[in-house]
């Protein structure tokens, strides 16, 4: 066979590698706290339910808002070839580094009206979880330490039981003015259910959030998102 006719063949295989290899490796933002970012959440039906993908802008850029508020709905459903999508921005983080390990760190990259983003998690979600209410706990499958600094601010929920969640983004989707400087007396705005407290801590030593395998979230009526804290040994 000549070396004409297996070039097609060849370049088929190459392109793909290629493409791979061209792929855009994501860098946090020198400061991460209170950095921007957004979230696309595909949401599909499987055999053992529905299944979430997260994908996110952290380390590629801030979301643009110009970019964020041009994408289709409809382009989206197409992408990613389902009936539900979920816009989840913007979003502020509110730690000070992020240790990814496994599936965390080597996501999918796409790119999405000029927008890239990294497939960071993956959610299993039951019918209640998807569609229920504020302060409904959530298992999200990733690997992540999330480091919070001593003598900086933490904000958390106590739920009834004593379980803790700190917060670990804030959003400006229910309040697109909501910023970094109202977060200390948040409580006041919440709509907290029975038995629920929000407060402000400072930590006199760093404050790490370990998930390995899974975390436990929840999110308030504003849809700031908390991650419970796992009692040390």
């Amino acid at each position: 066979m000549s070396i004409r006719f297996c070039l097609p063949a060849l370049l088929a295989l190459l392109l793909p590698l290629c493409a791979q290899a061209q792929q855009p490796a994501p860098k946090l933002p020198v400061v991460l706290r209170d950095a921007r970012y957004c979230e696309i959440v595909p949401i599909h039906v499987t055999r053992v339910g529905l299944r979430a993908s997260v994908y996110n802008t952290l380390g590629f850029d801030d979301c643009p808002a110009d970019k964020w508020d041009a994408l289709s709905r409809l382009e989206l459903l197409r992408q990613f070839d389902t009936l539900a999508v979920v816009m989840n921005g913007p979003r502020h983080f509110l730690m000070d580094d992020i240790i990814a390990s496994g599936a965390t760190k080597t996501g999918e990259v796409i790119t999405i009206g000029g927008i890239t983003l990294a497939k960071r998690a993956e959610v299993g979600l039951s019918l209640h979880q998807a569609m229920g209410p504020a302060f409904t706990e959530q298992t999200i499958e990733r690997d992540t330490t999330y480091r919070f600094d001593a003598g900086k601010p933490v904000f958390t929920l106590t739920a009834p039981d004593g379980a803790v969640y700190v917060m670990q983004s804030y959003a400006q989707i229910v309040d697109p003015a909501l910023a970094y400087a109202d977060l200390p007396s948040l409580g006041a705005k919440l709509t907290l259910p029975a038995g629920w407290t929000y407060g402000t801590r400072t930590p006199d030593k760093d404050l790490l959030l370990t998930a390995t395998g899974t975390a436990t979230v929840v999110q308030d009526d504003l849809k700031n998102t908390y991650q419970k804290m796992v009692p040390q040994n």
